[in-house]
């Protein structure tokens, strides 16, 4: 146990900083995380709509960076999830249902579940219900797609898209006839990264055999003579980035790339701000004005930045928008903790209380027996392997560096750790001694002493893997049953806060998230816990 005489000698700070430590070691009301100046000033910088009602939405950073949710949009997407529980209230086809049930039984790491138990999530919910009204409806029509990260928002646009393509099939099967062995297009899934292409073939490629669809997938390194054997016997699905789409003009085998493009009929650009910001709009514009038929383009994220609307808007100003009540809100599953550098034993060291927190997790006696993740965000990618060769060199853990240097394959190899389920550890791995739990650990460098918790005989040892990267490379990734994230930098906008966030917690699944400070740190910053648990949105 922790001596009283060294507790007392801990400032509020040091005292927060041990709470979140050993919260896992014993039982205890939870600490405040912020003093009660930086409660006021969260409360200062908290806004609402109406004057003297309680505060719904919190401007985290110094400008708005997202689009505030419209209350009767909210009002009526929790009045239809309220009604709709069962995927068997929405209108899809019998096998489409079924189809996109077992996918998410299959993906689904909730432990228990059976495919009879399976519900839809509020984005599936909403999504289906709207687009379904009008599917088969000839026009053009575009919908936006927002909901928090992690709320299963790949089959809140794959479903109706799998329902479309099944209809045209069914409704008319002279038409089908003609066109299902011809080297055609049916589909296309725009995604901005190729570690995207692969994440979203793997989920969708589970409803091919069922459904009988053909998908594709086409991303960096692949030769274009796998796409022309492909394309062949018709693509009914294909997942590519933009400019990998833009590339079939410039193969000299295909005469008539716009013969091939010419039947796809739905379009999907999932992590659509980040395909339509700065660095992306125009290839991403330049792609979708090739697919001249299509009837549905859907845009799919995890949040509307202000500039992204405002784009949004602009190229396709009939788009409607479909959000959740609890877009821009973090997920109330997290365990948010802010941990100051600027105090005793952290000396102003960001990279030493990064250290200490890697330590705690990996001895926390969370996820027996099972292989321990973690990612650690920075603000710039100059800073990744820097970081990378201090942890690795003076602390010892076991670290591996994501930036936008690495080729595709390097960030593929990369990743793999971390993007798939936790692994069991291997019996042949050492055991730990039972005579460790009557013993207390000293974090290195600084005077917290931490109990171990009682471990059974026979369990076998842990080490931790970090991932240290920006969000822009992570942005997007399921990281499947992680539980830790560390913000090492404190994130410039809200945006950048929630993709961060998001990457634990995610589909009912509990995760930590750990924000390192300083005193050059802003109070808003601070005040992010407060923020989670009073379910307050972010702009």
């Amino acid at each position: 146990m922790i001596r009283t005489s060294t507790l007392m000698r801990l400032s509020s700070w040091q005292q927060n900083v041990l709470g979140c430590f050993v919260r896992y070691y014993s039982k205890g009301s939870k600490r405040s995380s912020f003093s009660k100046k930086g409660l006021k000033l969260a409360s200062a910088v908290g806004s609402s709509k109406k004057k003297g009602s309680k505060s719904t939405v919190f401007n985290y950073g110094n400008f708005s960076g997202l689009k505030e949710n419209e209350a009767a949009n909210s009002e009526s997407a929790a009045r239809l999830i309220s009604k709709i529980t069962e995927f068997e209230h929405l209108k899809l086809l019998p096998q489409v249902r079924q189809a996109v049930k077992q996918l998410i039984f299959q993906e689904s790491l909730v432990k228990g579940e059976d495919l009879n138990s399976i519900r839809p999530s509020p984005i599936q919910v909403i999504s289906v219900k709207k687009l379904s009204s009008s599917l088969m409806d000839p026009k053009l029509q575009t919908h936006a797609i927002a909901a928090e990260t992690g709320s299963g928002k790949t089959i809140a646009y794959f479903a109706p898209m799998l329902d479309y393509l099944k209809r045209q099939e069914e409704e008319d099967p002279e038409r089908w006839k003609r066109f299902q062995e011809k080297a055609i297009i049916r589909s296309v899934i725009l995604v901005p990264t190729h570690e995207l292409v692969d994440q979203v073939y793997n989920t969708i490629s589970k409803a091919e055999e069922s459904l009988g669809m053909h998908t594709f997938r086409w991303r960096s390194g692949m030769p274009h003579v796998e796409f022309l054997e492909a394309v062949k016997n018709r693509i009914d699905i294909l997942v590519t980035t933009p400019a990998k789409l833009l590339s079939l003009f410039h193969i000299n085998m295909i005469s008539r790339p716009d013969r091939i493009l010419s039947q796809v009929k739905f379009v999907a650009l999932d992590e659509a701000d980040t395909l339509l910001d700065q660095s992306w709009v125009e290839d991403t514009y330049a792609a979708i004005r090739k697919l001249p038929n299509a009837n549905h383009v859907v845009f799919c994220s995890a949040t509307i930045p202000n500039e992204f609307n405002k784009t949004l808007q602009r190229l396709f100003p009939t788009v409607v928008p479909i959000t959740t009540p609890r877009l821009h809100k973090l997920p109330n599953s997290l365990d948010f903790k802010v941990i100051d550098a600027a105090v005793s034993p952290y000396k102003n060291s960001k990279v030493r209380a990064l250290a200490q927190i890697l330590y705690a997790i990996t001895n926390d006696g969370t996820e027996p027996n099972l292989d321990k993740r973690c990612i650690v965000f920075v603000n710039e990618k100059r800073d990744v392997p820097i970081l990378v060769e201090k942890l690795t060199q003076n602390y010892g853990h076991t670290c591996v560096g994501l930036s936008g240097d690495d080729s595709v394959e390097e960030r593929s190899k990369k990743i793999q750790a971390f993007i798939q389920p936790p692994k069991p550890l291997t019996a042949e791995e050492p055991k730990t001694d039972t005579q460790e739990s009557t013993k207390s650990f000293q974090i290195p460098d600084s005077n917290i002493t931490i109990p171990s918790r009682i471990k059974s005989q026979g369990a076998l040892s842990q080490k931790l893997k970090v991932l240290i990267t920006t969000d822009l490379m992570a942005r997007g990734l399921n990281f499947q049953a992680l539980r830790n994230v560390i913000l090492f930098d404190v994130p410039k906008t809200s945006i950048d806060l929630v993709h961060r966030v998001g990457r634990t917690g995610r589909m009912r699944q509990g995760g930590r998230v750990f924000m390192i400070v300083d005193k050059s740190t802003k109070s808003w910053a601070k005040a992010v816990p407060k923020v989670a648990r009073k379910n307050m949105a972010l702009v």
